[in-house]
Parts: structure tokens; sequence; C-alpha cells
């Protein structure tokens, strides 16, 4: 049943896309409630900061909205994955790299087209994320290069392993080992950030005893 509705959801996504493509307003607003969230947690992992990951998500759909003429569907091999987010976090990929090589404050905001709802914008569902991306982007950051992208794309955006391939212009299988590395090394790093949480208490309480003397 999941296999199915999955499936499907992929083949309305198609049609979505060849819709928008064609100038479709409604279409555009489709895909973009498909992925606004998963762009946002994506960006949000990238730089840190609320209201530039919201801005630069709705940048990087306007983007791809302005390339989506010359995108090709894909297959990734199966009925379930998505060649348009692929392609999506592509360009996602390198915005947020341009966004993070400008020394100087951005430039104006690009126009949001009519399509973009005003209500809710700037995701609220961070709330079901069952970690708090505020607590492990800067985690993140400490991984190697290709380890922070892995992580990102398949945690911060919920991209499958064949996805997160395609973005990277990978293997699958480096896909899979980059992920293993990165969570284990993840968890070193969250063990180590935890022993030295319960190590300041007893030293502040071994300074205090000193101080009283």
């Amino acid at each position: 049943m999941a296999e199915n509705s999955s499936s499907r959801a992929v083949a309305d996504e198609r049609e979505y896309v060849q819709r928008c493509a064609d100038g479709d307003q409604k279409a555009a607003g489709l895909l973009y409630d498909v992925y606004v969230t998963r762009l946002y947690r994506y960006c949000l992992v990238r730089v840190g900061n609320e209201t530039d990951a919201e801005d630069l998500a709705e940048e990087i759909f306007i983007k791809a909205l302005g390339a989506i003429d010359r995108f090709e569907w894909r297959d990734l091999g199966s009925s379930e994955r998505s060649p348009f987010g692929a392609w999506l976090f592509r360009i996602a990929h390198n915005h947020v790299a341009s966004h993070h090589r400008r020394a100087a404050v951005r430039g104006p905001s690009l126009e949001v087209p009519e399509w973009i709802p005003d209500e809710d914008r700037g995701p609220a569902e961070l709330a079901e994320i069952q970690l708090t991306i505020e607590e492990v982007f800067a985690l993140v950051d400490q991984l190697p290069d290709a380890q922070r992208e892995v992580i990102r794309l398949r945690f911060g955006a919920g991209l499958n392993v064949a996805e997160t391939a395609e973005a990277l212009d990978k293997r699958q299988s480096n896909v899979k080992v980059l992920q293993h590395k990165g969570v284990k090394r993840l968890r070193e790093l969250l063990a180590a950030q935890a022993a030295a949480s319960d190590e300041q208490p007893a030293t502040a309480g071994t300074d205090g005893n000193q101080s009283a003397r």
C-alpha cells in the first residue's frame, strides 16, 4: 500500500512538472507545497539562521522554476524516486554555496510570485523533526565535506539514497558509505559533547569549594 502511494505521488509530481513547464501556476504551487519544507530544513542546516533559510528556500524554488523548461525527467531506477527532487537539491546545493561565498550583505530579495502562499510561510513543521536541527548543524559542520553533504540531504532534506546520489552526482554505494561514516562520527561527537556537559557541574562544584576555602 505504501509503495503504491509513493509511486502515485511521483507520477502526480511528474504531471505537475510538465504542467509547470507549460506555465500552469497552480501546478507550481503544488510543487512548492511538496518541497518547501524539505528545502527549508536543508537550508537551515546549511546556514543556521531561520530567516535566511526561509529566503533561500524560496529563492531556490524560484530559480528552479526559471529553468524547469530545461529539466529532463530521468528515472532513478524506481517509480518511488523523484528525479525532480534530486535536480532541485542540486540547485539548492549550488545556491547555498553561492550564498556562503558572498562577503557583502545580500542584495534585494527576488520578487515573490503570487502562487506562493502568504500564510504559514517558513514551515512550522520543524516541530515534527525528531532531532533538533539547531543543536545538530554545528556538529554536522565538523564532518568532512562529502559526509556533511550526504547527511544534510538525507536527514536535513529527507531525500532517499537514490535522490541524494543524483543530487551529488555520486554512486548510491558511495552515498551509503558516506552516510554510515557520517552518522558514526556524529554519534562520537554527540557522546563527547554529552560527556563534557556532565563534567561541567562537577568542575563548577569543585571550584566553588576551593573558593569557599
